[in-house]
């Protein structure tokens, strides 16, 4: 980047250094010493607005810690001088310019203390803020509002500060009371001179008719740091705000321009004096400040009032005013009826259909608070209210208990056949005379109406018609679905903690979490008999015959096999954070293997893991990348058993140059932690030393030179002997004279006939 460069190419390469420091602070350092010889002396606008606004921005940035700001405040300010004196200035640069000053002020200040000797950076600073303080009254009102924040950042400079602990300087806010007396060029009372006249000038422009919301609410917004953190001078600043009352600088007729400025200024005159009372509660002039804000309140109550918004002049009154206005009395209250029973006592004393009232527990509130609720409430009723409540509910609890009430049976004798007499007429003669054959009478007739004994046998559901091996399968397809998803939605439950492994003696059912349900589903595979006398029995046909069989073709369709496939799709959906599943299957896998090789010799090469393990495998692989060491080298570590298969496809790892340094240190793993596979890992280390190119027998030899010495000597021999042989070879059909074609031998001189010919020498 050259100054002769266009703006257009400049600001782009500039605004990608500007990301870079935005993205790490510490990327100033470099980034600024090479940015300020283009912005201080280039000719073009853009690029000096550019400038001004990363200043501003770098030293405002509270990323960038205060130490490098005054560490690059050296460079940056003899830059902000000679861009604030530069002919024909841009009101865009001057803003970032004097922004950039207001935050490298305190910062400088800092450093000239405990550096005397760099009395020239005070100068230029001295030189800068005569420059802007020339320009606080006569400039546009964008850069009198950075101004005015720069004299507020001197102003809290040049004032006493309280220091919180003297023996950490550097901790202090930046003030006067750090300048030591004996100081070569910073005197105290020239310094405390400077602050109050800026004090000053701030505070004039309430003293002024000025009619300039911008500037009068910027000064206040100013106002309010340096009465938080300069206490001594906070009086004086409350009591020019308090002599300035934005509503009395309406000299000319009300305008919607003039409103708004004066609704402006009114609101954050109101908005700061109530931020003093709350966090200065115990101010001198707390009294003259709520007063001043009723006095306020009521100006611009008066002053804003909408005259269309009063009310109406009150109604002339005639004759018939009273008769007019009667109240007219209510009729009597009519109460929700209750729902059908059975009823609760809620429904019974539940006189509103207000939904939120029915919902409320009253039963929440402690005892004293309802009783006290209760006997006010009791004192302001009114007396026919609840009279009509109570006779409401007493009325209701009549209607249940009539409700509730059985219904009568009368006492008739039986007195016919039937047990049923059904005439009403009364024989008193019968009745005295035959009482005592009235009991005989019915139950002889009921025991003719009775109907004969029946007795029951023994009862038994009919069976279920039989399941077909299509039902049986979706059956148990639908159960594992059901489990899998009760794990995977306490997986995601956050109940899935890491616990202490127990081994295979722990109990799969001991816990409602992920692992336990993941233990069942896995003994449920591996433990239950699934068809392995079937499987023994072709395996031993087919090793007697002497073929091969593939592991894939085996694999019987039924439950233990479905379980195992939904297990393997559910560890490679999130293999990382599952991977200690896909371990404690593969470890019940082997487990069971070895159980079952007990009583059928025939399957020692474990069947079951042996396939799943390679499965595993082989889905993992691709997506393993080199931030994948660890996760490889576990599951190499903590799988039960390996063989020369599993260790081939973690050999096709180190053909991908990215991946070679994993695939060889989980080899090195291996051979350190597992000796009883350490000579299958050395052979496959040594096939990948043959195959491999140049980096990976550079990868291998390490490993080689350590656990088999001998190999690279012997390959090294070997290889010499194998280019000895190719010279011998070589030199050998070089010695061997030409096969003639002819039988007279052929003249030297006319060998090269042909290509003198077709060079054109003929």
């Amino acid at each position: 980047m050259t100054t002769a460069a266009t703006p257009a190419e400049m600001i782009p390469q500039l605004e990608a250094a500007r990301k870079l420091a935005l993205g790490d602070p510490q990327v100033y350092n470099q980034v600024l010493p090479g940015i300020l010889p283009i912005i201080g002396s280039t000719p073009h606008v853009e690029v000096r607005r550019w400038g001004a606004d990363f200043l501003a921005e770098a030293f405002s940035s509270p990323s960038l810690p205060n130490a490098q700001k005054e560490q690059l405040s050296t460079e940056v300010v003899p830059v902000l001088r000679a861009m604030l004196e530069t002919q024909g200035q841009d009101m865009e640069v001057v803003k970032g310019v004097v922004q950039a000053a207001a935050s490298l002020y305190p910062l400088v200040f800092r450093r000239v203390i405990s550096r005397p000797p760099e009395a020239t950076l005070w100068q230029e600073m001295s030189t800068m803020k005569l420059n802007i303080l020339q320009r606080m009254d006569s400039a546009p009102v964008a850069i009198r509002i950075c101004c005015i924040k720069f004299v507020q950042k001197v102003v809290q400079v040049e004032t006493p500060g309280v220091i919180t602990d003297p023996r950490r300087p550097d901790q202090n806010e930046v003030s006067i009371a750090l300048v030591p007396r004996t100081h070569p060029f910073l005197q105290l009372p020239n310094l405390e001179a400077e602050a109050s006249g800026l004090l000053d000038r701030l505070l004039g422009v309430f003293l002024e008719n000025s009619m300039d919301p911008i500037v009068i609410d910027a000064t206040l917004n100013c106002l309010a740091v340096l009465i938080r953190t300069r206490p001594p001078i906070s009086t004086k600043i409350v009591s020019a705000i308090l002599n300035f009352n934005p509503i009395k600088q309406v000299n000319s007729p009300m305008t919607p321009r003039i409103m708004v400025i004066v609704r402006s200024m009114e609101r954050t005159t109101r908005a700061l004096l109530k931020w003093v009372l709350r966090t200065c509660p115990n101010h001198p002039l707390e009294q003259k400040i709520q007063a001043y804000l009723m006095r306020l309140q009521q100006s611009r109550a008066t002053l804003f009032a909408d005259p269309t918004a009063q009310k109406r002049p009150a109604e002339p009154t005639d004759g018939l005013d009273d008769a007019k206005r009667q109240k007219l009395t209510a009729g009597p209250r009519k109460f929700p009826p209750m729902p059908p029973p059975p009823n609760s006592y809620a429904q019974l004393y539940t006189l509103t259909e207000d939904i939120s009232l029915q919902q409320f527990d009253v039963t929440l509130l402690p005892h004293d608070i309802v009783s006290t609720v209760t006997g006010v409430f009791l004192q302001h009723v009114d007396s026919n209210l609840l009279d009509e409540a109570i006779n409401a509910v007493r009325a209701r609890y009549t209607h249940l208990q009539k409700m509730n009430l059985p219904t009568p049976v009368p006492a008739v004798p039986l007195a016919g056949p039937t047990g049923i007499d059904d005439e009403d007429d009364y024989d008193p003669e019968f009745l005295s005379g035959s009482e005592h054959n009235i009991e005989p009478t019915t139950e002889k007739a009921l025991e003719q109406l009775a109907q004969p004994a029946i007795e029951l046998g023994p009862f038994e559901l009919p069976k279920p018609p039989p399941l077909t091996g299509a039902e049986v399968a979706t059956l148990s397809d639908q159960t594992v679905g059901h489990v899998f998803q009760l794990v995977t939605s306490l997986d995601a439950a956050g109940q899935a903690h890491p616990k202490t492994k127990v081994g295979f003696n722990r109990l799969a059912a001991s816990t409602n979490d992920r692992d336990s349900w993941i233990t069942i589903l896995v003994r449920l595979a591996t433990r239950a008999p699934s068809c392995l006398e079937d499987l023994a029995h072709s395996l031993s046909d087919d090793e007697n015959a002497g073929a091969i069989v593939k592991l894939e073709d085996i694999e019987a369709p039924n439950v233990a096999n479905r379980i195992r496939q939904t297990l393997f799709m559910y560890i490679l959906d999130d293999f990382r954070s599952r991977l200690n599943i896909a371990i404690s299957w593969l470890s019940e896998e082997w487990y069971a293997d070895k159980m079952t090789a007990k009583t059928h010799p025939e399957l020692q090469h474990l069947p079951n893991y042996n396939r799943w393990v390679l499965r595993i495998l082989d889905r993992l692989l691709p997506y393993l990348d080199a931030r994948d060491r660890n996760l490889l080298i576990r599951f190499l570590s903590e799988i039960p058993s390996i063989n020369q298969e599993l260790l081939n496809r973690v050999k096709s790892l180190a053909r991908d140059p990215e991946r070679l340094s994993m695939c060889i240190l989980s080899m090195q793993y291996l051979l350190m932690m597992r000796p009883p596979v350490r000579n299958l890992v050395l052979d496959t280390i040594q096939s990948i030393w043959h195959e491999g190119d140049s980096q990976a027998k550079t990868a291998t030899a390490k490993v080689l030179t350590k656990w088999r010495p001998g190999f690279l000597q012997e390959a090294a021999r070997a290889k010499e002997e194998e280019l000895e042989t190719n010279n011998e070879v070589k030199s050998n059909g070089l010695n061997s004279p030409p096969a003639v074609p002819t039988a007279e031998p052929l003249d030297p001189r006319r060998r090269n006939v042909k290509p003198a010919i077709a060079a054109g020498e003929g």
